[in-house]
């Protein structure tokens, strides 16, 4: 593949960096390698990325086994918006440029979860009273049979919220090749779809779901894949998401109790006496287990610290640890109760002269209702139970509201109708990626981002998800002339410690200076949703007339808003907080002055964070060098990213936060932000 022949053909210039990321992709996956690459923005990654895994996948491909050395190239992004521009905009454009220059063609398709499709015997056999959802339904079914693939996505309009909920595709109600439909599926025509695509767009939560269920489960196969990780910094705090567990105590009682129901309501043919009575001995022994959890941990929330709400629990005494084992154990016997039940059930639906699909369906998507909640209910005990996890699990207890429980239920619980809310999580996704990814990768993983590094280096991110020794890394010079702007560090008299005070200076600032008169676009990041509606708060009315604040309408809307402003040459300010900080382009005059309220540093708040940071104190660490800083580096340098987007863009960075100056830190926070021009 000539790449430099076909940026050219096309008009294209392509940049040194990124002609260097396409080679490093290409070499790195030919051996099979794993690579970390940071590319600033304006690289042009996504082609870059693209190009290197079609060069590659493209070269391994020699004489009759062509086919079958060929691989599914999966690109995993973290937000919608980088996936739609890779579907709608960067594939079909690399796909008609290599076929203009004779290069072979490729095919590509999203990878979405299988709720954004539709269940055809939900959709068939749908019990509805609502003349209105009926008539939508079968509108529906029509579109169905001439030309719509069952996508929700592909709907020219929304479907009523009431229909969507009774036939979207889940796995609790599906009987896989059992159903009548099953060849006309929506979803099993799209994943069949997937395992012939060339390249796969996906994102992170479905490509962790894909490794917790096992290899092959939804993508294709490990051996059969090349992977790309863009975005590739969310991915640790994703995984922890994916890997955590949480259930109520007295809820979680109410369906366990819900089988009893569901048994009346089977064919007598499955449900014997002995089945009965395991059942029965299952669900007793669990709740009695709960209910036991529940006297315990009353007791126990009412005299332990809570912090903001939450009791986390550092410890755990014998007879709790002990009942913990016994909660595991019992949710798994009633998952595997309810799996055998469910596999026996379609068998007596296949051969049964009376009983259809159809007239058990209710009882089929009960059980898998039962099997999905049991197995969460058991991987939630196994991470309370395990006291011996190192680094440790994070473990706590938070109210769950009012229950309306039984009279019997109370007396035997002796306790208030207060429900709580177990949580468990791990404190770091490294180990989990190294065993359910990493260790089986075949044929080579790109990750990157924009932002990697941290205080100048890739370790945070190599350590955090567990790459350290078993990745390259590669950091790519950035094409922008940040030496054309500034990046100024206002002179303040007060601290962001001194909150009242801080924010007292930065309104008189904004009020006199810095958004008095400004003609052009201004962003103000702050760290706070408190801070920004304080200093809103104290501007001039002429000043407050010409912002936006975070929450008073969407994200785009205020975007949208903003540009249309700047384009009939009026003044226009969006005070905004996270989700402002990264993945908003506002190029030339839309983004001429950027204004960071306070330096991003993030406390230990949540309950993950704080065990964290208790367990690098144990060893000797500094939670602030070692968590602190380094969030901060990463934050702070994709806030800064928000100024300079494309080769002409000229403007300045404010930060009214004088530790940058005066802290034995702020040197090594500045040397990790784009060269500006510092004042």
């Amino acid at each position: 593949m000539q790449i430099e022949s076909l940026f050219k053909s096309a008009g294209l210039h392509i940049r040194d960096a990124q002609l260097e990321m396409i080679q490093a992709i290409k070499k790195s996956l030919d051996g099979g390698q794993k690579l970390v690459v940071e590319a600033p923005t304006a690289t042009g990654k996504s082609f870059a990325y693209i190009l290197g895994a079609l060069w590659a996948n493209q070269s391994s491909l020699k004489g009759d086994k062509a086919q079958k050395n060929k691989k599914n190239i999966v690109i995993s992004t973290a937000t919608v918006a980088l996936q739609e521009q890779l579907f709608f905009q960067d594939l079909p454009f690399i796909q008609k440029l290599l076929s203009e220059n004779g290069e072979q063609k490729f095919t590509y398709m999203l990878a979405k979860g299988r709720s954004r499709y539709l269940c055809l015997r939900k959709l068939y056999h749908l019990e509805e009273k609502d003349d209105v959802v009926l008539k939508e339904a079968k509108d529906l079914e029509n579109q169905f049979n001439k030309k719509w693939d069952g996508d929700f996505d592909n709907l020219e309009q929304p479907l009523n919220r009431e229909l969507s909920k009774a036939i979207y595709n889940n796995s609790s109600a599906c009987s896989f090749s059992r159903c009548e439909y099953y060849q006309d599926c929506p979803f099993f025509v799209a994943r069949q779809g997937l395992r012939k695509t060339d390249i796969i767009v996906t994102n992170h939560s479905l490509l962790l779901s894909h490794l917790d269920l096992g290899d092959g489960a939804i993508l294709p196969k490990f051996d059969q894949s090349i992977y790309i990780i863009d975005e590739c910094h969310h991915l640790p705090d994703r995984a922890l998401s994916a890997f955590s567990a949480s259930a109520t105590l007295f809820g979680s009682q109410s369906w366990i109790n819900d089988v009893d129901k569901l048994l009346n309501a089977l064919p007598v043919a499955l449900v014997d006496r002995n089945r009965r009575q395991d059942w029965q001995a299952i669900c007793k022994k669990l709740v009695q287990d709960l209910t036991q959890m529940q006297q315990y941990i009353d007791a126990l929330y009412q005299t332990q610290e809570k912090e903001e709400g939450v009791w986390r629990i550092k410890s755990l005494d014998s007879q709790v640890q002990l009942l913990s084992v016994e909660i595991k154990k019992g949710a798994a016997l009633y998952a595997n109760q309810c799996d055998r039940l469910k596999s026996e059930l379609e068998k007596f639906i296949e051969k049964s002269q009376i009983h259809s699909h159809e007239s058990l369906e209710k009882q089929f998507t009960q059980l898998g209702f039962l099997l999905e909640r049991a197995q969460n209910l058991q991987m939630l005990w196994a991470l309370i139970s395990n006291v011996q996890s190192t680094p440790p699990i994070a473990k706590w207890v938070s109210l769950h509201g009012e229950k309306n429980i039984s009279t019997q239920q109370h007396e035997l619980a002796n306790l208030n109708h207060q429900d709580y809310e177990v949580h468990a999580s791990p404190i770091e996704a490294a180990s989990l990626l190294k065993q359910m990814f990493w260790d089986n990768v075949v044929n080579g993983v790109i990750l990157c981002s924009a932002t990697v590094r941290a205080l100048g280096k890739f370790d945070r991110f190599l350590n955090a998800t567990g790459l350290r020794n078993q990745a390259d890394t590669l950091l790519l010079n950035s094409p922008l002339l940040y030496h054309h702007s500034t990046l100024q560090i206002a002179d303040m008299k007060f601290l962001p410690n001194n909150q009242k005070d801080h924010i007292q200076e930065t309104i008189k600032l904004f009020n006199e200076q810095y958004l008095q008169g400004f003609e052009k676009g201004v962003l103000v990041l702050f760290t706070s949703i408190y801070a920004m509606e304080a200093v809103y708060q104290g501007l001039l009315p002429s000043i407050k007339r010409i912002t936006q604040v975070q929450g008073d309408r969407s994200k785009q809307m205020m975007i949208s808003l903003h540009k249309k402003r700047i384009d009939s040459l009026k003044p226009s300010v969006i005070f905004g907080v996270d989700s402002f900080c990264e993945g908003v382009d506002l190029p030339g005059d839309y983004l001429a002055r950027l204004i960071i309220h306070k330096l991003p540093f993030s406390v230990p708040t949540n309950p993950i964070d704080k065990t964290r940071a208790e367990w690098l104190l144990s060893m000797n660490r500094k939670p602030f060098i070692d968590m602190s800083l380094p969030q901060s580096s990463l934050k702070l340098t994709q806030m800064v990213g928000r100024l300079v987007r494309t080769e002409t863009d000229i403007g300045e960075v404010i930060i009214l936060d004088k530790r940058l100056k005066t802290k034995f830190y702020g040197k090594s926070l500045l040397e990790n932000l784009p060269p500006f021009k510092i004042i």
